[in-house]
C-alpha cells in the first residue's frame, strides 16, 4: 500500500505555496488522477518523490486506478515552460512507440505511465536491448527529435520492456543524434555499459566509427545492426 500525501503544499516545491499547489491538484484530479502518493528516495517537505531535479519533481500517482507518473514544474524553475515543451515532444515520439505513455498534460505538469524497471545502467543487458534501443532510437532521429540526454545510460530504463524517458531536453534539430550518441556511449566510451557490451560482441573500435559515420549518411538502422552483430 502507498501513502497519500501528507501536505498538498508539497507540490509547490520549494516554494510550498498554497495557492499554486491547490491548483494543480484541482487539475490534476480534473484529468483523471484518483490519489498522489509520498513514495520515492528524495525528500519533498514532509512527503516523498520519485525524484526531484532542477526543473521538476516527479511523483508516483493513480490515474484512473491505475499507477502514473506526475511530473510538476518546480516554482523556482529557471526553464518557465520546461514541462510544457517535454510534453509535446514526449507525445511527438509516442506517435512512433517511443517513450512512455502520455495520458495527460498541463501547464505545468504532466501524466504519464508508469514504468517500472532498473535503468540501462543498473542491468544486465543483452543484445536485443541493445538493437531494440537502438531502433527507437532512429525512430526519433527520423522524427527530427533529439533528445540530448540519451548518453550516459541514466535516461533509458532496460526491463521487460525498454522506454527512453525524460525528454525534458528535447529538440526539434536537422541533425538529431539519438542513435549515434547511444551506439557511442555502448561501443566507444569509457562507462560500465561499455565493459558489457565487450562481453556480448566481437567488433574493432574503427569498424563501429565507420558504421556510425555511414549511418548518419544514409539512416539505415538495418544495414547498421546487420553488421555489428
Amino acid at each position: 500500500m502507498f501513502t497519500p500525501l501528507k501536505d498538498i503544499k508539497s507540490l509547490d516545491y520549494p516554494i510550498y505555496s498554497i495557492e499554486r499547489a491547490s491548483e494543480i491538484k484541482k487539475s490534476l484530479f480534473e484529468k483523471g488522477i484518483n490519489e498522489i502518493y509520498s513514495f520515492g528516495k528524495k525528500e519533498i517537505g514532509v512527503d516523498r518523490a520519485i525524484g526531484k531535479g532542477v526543473t521538476s519533481i516527479v511523483f508516483l500517482g493513480s490515474y484512473k486506478d491505475k499507477k502514473a507518473i506526475i511530473k510538476i514544474e518546480r516554482s523556482d524553475s529557471r526553464r518557465r515552460g520546461s514541462i510544457k515543451k517535454e510534453a509535446f515532444f514526449l507525445s511527438k515520439a509516442n506517435e512512433k512507440g517511443v517513450g512512455p505513455k502520455i495520458y495527460e498534460s498541463g501547464e505545468n505538469y504532466i501524466i504519464m505511465e508508469f514504468i517500472e524497471g532498473p535503468l540501462l545502467i543498473e542491468r544486465k543487458f543483452d543484445k536485443n536491448d541493445i538493437f531494440d534501443i537502438a531502433r527507437q532510437c532512429h525512430l526519433l532521429d527520423i522524427l527530427g527529435i533529439d533528445h540530448r540526454q540519451i548518453q550516459g545510460g541514466k535516461h533509458i530504463i532496460c526491463a521487460d520492456r525498454n522506454v527512453i524517458i525524460d525528454f525534458e531536453k528535447a529538440h526539434y534539430s536537422k541533425t538529431p543524434r539519438n542513435l549515434t550518441s547511444f551506439l557511442s556511449m555502448c561501443f566507444l566510451s569509457d562507462c560500465l555499459i561499455r565493459e558489457r557490451i565487450k562481453e556480448l560482441f566481437q567488433y574493432d573500435d574503427d569498424l563501429i566509427k565507420t558504421l556510425l559515420k555511414e549511418y548518419k549518411a544514409n539512416y539505415n538502422i538495418d544495414e547498421l545492426i546487420s553488421k555489428i552483430q
